[in-house]
């Protein structure tokens, strides 16, 4: 098999081996290749330690991103490519980062450290798929498998323990016996990964084609990452699957088959650190999911102009999988109004302050309270969403 990489990564390998050092390609372009996948991002190993990187790629720009660990970012043709030199990790003594690294000179070590089959194999136009541990062999069984001992891989980076059911998840993969049971077993291992890394795992674990039935085999990791009884990820993964694969509609869904109001919710997500936006808008789903969604445009428009029309999305969605049927007649008549354009906010008016100023003496916070009325009685279809209008209706408020 050869795979063909684009030419600002070819450029990169040429540099190295014109320099006299080897170049492969490594991990998830490898493994997106066999997969008949376009890379996302391509990574390269080579023997050359980084100063002589350093002067391979005199002619390029380059990034020190890890060069303490033998890592450098070279941008070519505007895209970056991470080189890395080929090593052999110390002890991992915070069961996240390796202490510190040994630079070895061949390819075998150094994918002999990595986490999973599938992402340890290596290519290079010379010697074409280096595959040591199985990796394509499990890329056709659709299989996730630790690479050596589950248990040490696991202990070295905590993390893996949700990479492995994230890569299942993105890839609908199954996870393979032992390397699930280790998951099982190491679940701990987890409170010492940050919070930050914990969460970015998880939402494109929730995004991935196989969500619901790895939350349905692994129960008690989703339960321990978000927080929630392992009988609420049972049911949510129940009905995972007839949500959009979106990561907060489906965290709103498992809040609310564990029961939890929006105080409760939000204390789940700040222990996760989450961005402000990804936790108002889950907060807001969830809020929205607890009643029935308005069956009239007036009431949508209201609601819409009030949470946004993804928040409404997602209530919609979740009401919808937990059996609501009037739910996608709501997110009908929501994206109706949206398609429509109809004015839900204030700024959608075809007046602004000037306008009220230019007919009206007043300032500031009455101005406000004016055009919010004017809001009103448009969403209620009392009048129409017209300059002259509107104007007209303002006056006759004074």
């Amino acid at each position: 098999m050869k795979i063909a990489a684009p030419s600002f990564v070819k450029k990169v390998t040429d540099a190295l081996r014109v320099a006299g050092f080897s170049a492969y390609l490594v991990g998830g372009c490898v493994r997106d290749s066999l997969l008949g996948e376009t890379p996302h991002d391509y990574d390269v190993a080579t023997n050359a330690v980084p100063e002589q990187m350093k002067k391979a790629f005199s002619d390029f720009r380059t990034v020190e991103t890890g060069i303490k660990h033998g890592t450098l970012t070279v941008i070519s043709d505007g895209e970056p490519v991470e080189v890395t030199t080929f090593r052999i990790d110390g002890e991992y003594s915070d069961g996240r980062h390796p202490d510190g690294v040994e630079f070895t000179d061949g390819i075998a070590p150094d994918l002999s450290r990595r986490d999973f089959t599938v992402n340890a194999m290596a290519y290079s136009d010379g010697d074409g798929l280096i595959d040591l541990f199985g990796g394509e062999e499990h890329l056709k069984r659709k299989l996730i498998v630790c690479v050596g001992e589950p248990d040490e891989r696991f202990g070295e980076d905590g993390l893996r323990v949700l990479r492995a059911l994230r890569f299942a998840s993105r890839l609908d993969f199954t996870v393979e016996d032992k390397t699930a049971e280790s998951v099982r077993r190491s679940v701990t291992l987890l409170l010492r990964v940050s919070a930050e890394r914990v969460y970015s795992e998880l939402t494109r674990l929730l995004e991935g084609p196989g969500a619901a039935r790895i939350m349905r085999e692994f129960p008690g990791v989703i339960g321990a990452v978000t927080d929630v009884p392992e009988d609420a990820v049972l049911r949510a993964a129940e009905i995972t699957d007839k949500t959009d694969r979106d990561h907060l509609t489906r965290l709103a869904l498992t809040f609310a088959e564990a029961g939890l109001d929006r105080d409760g919710a939000a204390e789940r997500m700040r222990k996760l650190k989450t961005s402000r936006a990804d936790r108002e808008d889950a907060i807001a789903a969830l809020r929205l999911a607890a009643e029935p969604l308005p069956d009239a445009p007036p009431a949508m428009r209201r609601m819409l102009g009030k949470f946004g029309a993804d928040a409404v999305r997602r209530a919609a969605d979740v009401r919808a999988a937990r059996g609501d049927a009037a739910a996608k007649d709501a997110a009908a008549l929501a994206q109706e109004i949206i398609n429509r354009g109809d004015p839900v906010r204030v700024s959608d008016l075809a007046v602004q302050g000037g306008d009220i100023r230019s007919v009206l003496p007043v300032e500031g916070k009455e101005i406000g309270e004016i055009l919010e009325k004017l809001l009103f009685l448009v969403t209620e279809e009392k009048i129409k969403n017209d300059r002259d209008e509107l104007l007209k209706a303002a006056e006759e408020m004074r």
